[in-house]
């Protein structure tokens, strides 16, 4: 599915792939993560779905089919898949990257970024409960029609994430969901 080529030499970045399905709060514990250390820096993924009116500016690379295929074509992403109609992609790290590199994506791109990477450190972060994750879809602007998409979707990345070996973090507090992720990196470094 994916291009991918060595991400990290020996000196790289560690890569975080934070995975989990939407509503489960990974996008704020990312933003928390980055604006709480210099060292942590979020990849910021493109994709080909419609810019939605919670997305803040630089949420990702807003491009149409056409030029997210030409960058898939030229080797531009270390992973990248379709989901529900729209593709979704990191970009490879630029050389001389340090630190951590956080990626927000899903398992179907984390297992991508594993074969290249087998030494990233892959979370997943969930909602307590599918009823709280419908709640949370939601209330963020999703239609009750995808938002049921989105749930059926969720159940199958739990099972690809434990398949995987992600570690799980359930956000059912999120200053503690925060605290335990930054203590797997930690523990990585």
């Amino acid at each position: 599915m994916a291009d991918t080529g060595p991400v990290t030499g020996e000196m790289g970045p560690l890569i975080v792939v934070l995975s989990g399905p939407g509503g489960a709060g990974k996008g704020t514990i990312a933003r928390r993560l980055v604006a709480a250390d210099d060292s942590i820096h979020l990849s910021v993924s493109w994709t080909s779905r419609a810019r939605r009116s919670d997305d803040a500016p630089d949420a990702y690379v807003f491009v149409d089919r056409e030029a997210f295929e030409a960058h898939r074509a030229d080797g531009g992403f270390i992973e990248w898949n379709e989901f529900l109609d729209c593709y979704y992609g990191t970009p490879v790290p630029e050389a001389g990257d340090e630190g951590v590199l956080l990626l927000e994506i899903d398992v179907a791109g984390g297992r991508q970024v594993l074969d290249a990477d087998p030494g990233a450190l892959c979370l997943f972060v969930d909602a307590p409960d599918d009823d709280e994750l419908r709640r949370r879809l939601i209330e963020r602007g999703d239609g009750s029609d995808r938002a049921e998409a989105r749930l059926v979707e969720a159940e199958r990345e739990r099972t690809e994430a434990a398949e995987l070996g992600y570690e799980t973090i359930v956000n059912d507090d999120l200053n503690r969901a925060i605290n335990e992720v930054s203590a797997l990196i930690a523990s990585r470094r």
